[in-house]
């Protein structure tokens, strides 16, 4: 009798004990709010749970693939050639003193200026952008040959093939490098505010890292064509010679081809090029003529045919 009794006291205890826990149970969902909580508790145990699950078979997959491993090097050697850089970031905010200049005011001619201004180092910037974005073709094609070569070749006896085969190939794209795009934020705002403060304008135009290189080049290359056309325009003037200035005035008699003047009339000859210099006129005896200082004065560098 006392054994029996011994026992059913243990049982009562257990009894006990579940009530105790089933009162918890009630007083955790008796509200709205606390079932909530107690289901937000669960779903996070869960994920966490899960989320654990989850590295643990990444860190098997990656302890076990050849393909990962020889990854993990490649990036490690190109990491630093590959890297992002960030945006090229130029703002010019001039301003203007009336509103018919706001008005007429060139955006883009303003902006090529201000690179030009700090040339050399926007070019060094993209310079370095694009010799990221030329690497990373260099690491593509290796990436790509381990993709092909040793990717699927791993294996463990805890993963199928297929599943196995399934997390590498997940994680191997997972881990590739980020291509380097280059960018660029440049600005230029043109501002007026009226004497009174009454009106206020603005205009702004935008550039991205191509529209700012293509910008540049086009830039250096009318400074370029500037540069060659004065120095072109220059050696046609030193080919007037004073032979070739003499050969002309005789071939036109001394006189000048718009009025007729001579030196007799009291005027001073001058040769002419009849398509200007700066029109691209050259110094040769077919575009050249007698004019006196009044004509020539007159013509200017207007081409008169």
């Amino acid at each position: 009798m006392i054994e029996l009794t011994n026992i059913a006291g243990e049982w009562g205890g257990a009894g006990t004990i579940n009530g105790y826990h089933a009162g918890i149970l009630a007083e955790l969902t008796s509200s709205p709010w606390s079932l909530l909580a107690f289901i937000a508790l669960v779903v996070l145990v869960v994920g966490l749970a899960w989320v654990l699950f989850i590295v643990m078979r990444w860190r098997i997959v990656s302890g076990a693939s050849q393909a990962l491993k020889q990854l993990e090097d490649l990036n490690s050697t190109w990491r630093i050639s590959v890297a992002r850089r960030s945006p090229i970031r130029l703002r010019c905010r001039p301003s203007v003193d009336s509103k018919s200049k706001f008005d007429r005011f060139d955006l883009p001619a303003r902006m090529s200026i201000s690179i030009l201004e700090d040339e050399l180092s926007i070019e060094r910037e993209i310079s370095l952008r694009l010799q990221a974005t030329g690497q990373f073709t260099k690491y593509q094609h290796d990436f790509e040959a381990l993709q092909y070569g040793l990717l699927g070749r791993s294996s463990h006896p805890r993963f199928s093939d297929e599943r196995f085969g399934a997390i590498e190939h997940k994680l191997f794209l997972r881990r590739k490098l980020a291509y380097p795009t280059p960018k660029a934020k440049v600005t230029t705002t043109v501002s007026y505010t009226s004497p009174k403060g009454r009106n206020s304008y603005s205009s702004k135009l935008e550039w991205d890292f191509d529209q700012l290189r293509e910008a540049l080049v086009a830039a250096q290359d009318a400074r370029a064509h500037q540069s060659t056309a004065g120095a072109l325009r220059q050696r046609e003037r030193n080919l007037m010679t004073a032979g070739l200035r003499t050969k002309i005035l005789r071939r036109d008699g001394f006189r000048c081809r718009m009025c007729g003047a001579s030196p007799a009339d009291g005027i001073t000859l001058h040769i002419d090029h009849i398509t200007p210099v700066s029109l691209d006129g050259r110094t040769v005896p077919e575009n050249l003529q007698t004019l006196c200082q009044a004509c020539n004065l007159g013509k200017s560098n207007h081409f008169i045919g």
